[in-house]
C-alpha cells in the first residue's frame, strides 16, 4: 500500500504546474466581467446612477461590500480591469486580454473576436456583451 502511495505521489509531482488556457483565462475573464456587471447595476438601482470611478479602486469603494461581497479587480491574464462612465452606454468594463494592452481604437467594434489579445468590452446600455472572445 505505500509503493502505491508513493508512485500516486510521484505521479502528482511528474505532472507539473498547471497553466491555463487563453480560452479559459477568457472564460473565467467573462465570467468577471458579468460579475463587476452586477454589482454596477445593483448600485445603479438604488442610487439611480452608475458609479463615478475613475479607477477599479474607486469603483470597489463604491460597489463593496452592499452590492458584492468582493469585486474582481484583474482579469484572468492579471491586468487590471478598466471601468469607465460613457455619455451613449452609461458605463464600460473592459478586459485588455491576452497581450495585457487596452485598445481604445477597437472599442467601436462590437461583436465576437477570435484574438484573445483584442480587448473584450461590456457595456452597460442593457445590451450587454458589445465584444468579446469567442470560445474556441
Amino acid at each position: 500500500m505505500k509503493r502505491i502511495a508513493a508512485i500516486s505521489f510521484f505521479a502528482i509531482l511528474s505532472m507539473g504546474t498547471y497553466v491555463p488556457t487563453d480560452a479559459e483565462r477568457a472564460h473565467w475573464t467573462l465570467y468577471d466581467m458579468r460579475v463587476i456587471r452586477t454589482a454596477v447595476e445593483g448600485y445603479a438601482h438604488v442610487h439611480n446612477e452608475y458609479p463615478v470611478a475613475k479607477t477599479m479602486e474607486d469603483l470597489r469603494s463604491a460597489v463593496q461590500p452592499d452590492f458584492i461581497r468582493i469585486l474582481p479587480m484583474n482579469d484572468a491574464w492579471g491586468t487590471p480591469f478598466l471601468y469607465e462612465r460613457d455619455e451613449k452606454a452609461g458605463y464600460r468594463v473592459v478586459s485588455a486580454g491576452s497581450d495585457g494592452k487596452f485598445d481604445r481604437a477597437t472599442w467601436s467594434t462590437g461583436g465576437t473576436t477570435t484574438s484573445y489579445s483584442d480587448d473584450a468590452v461590456a457595456n452597460g446600455d442593457r445590451a450587454g456583451w458589445f465584444r468579446y472572445w469567442e470560445a474556441k
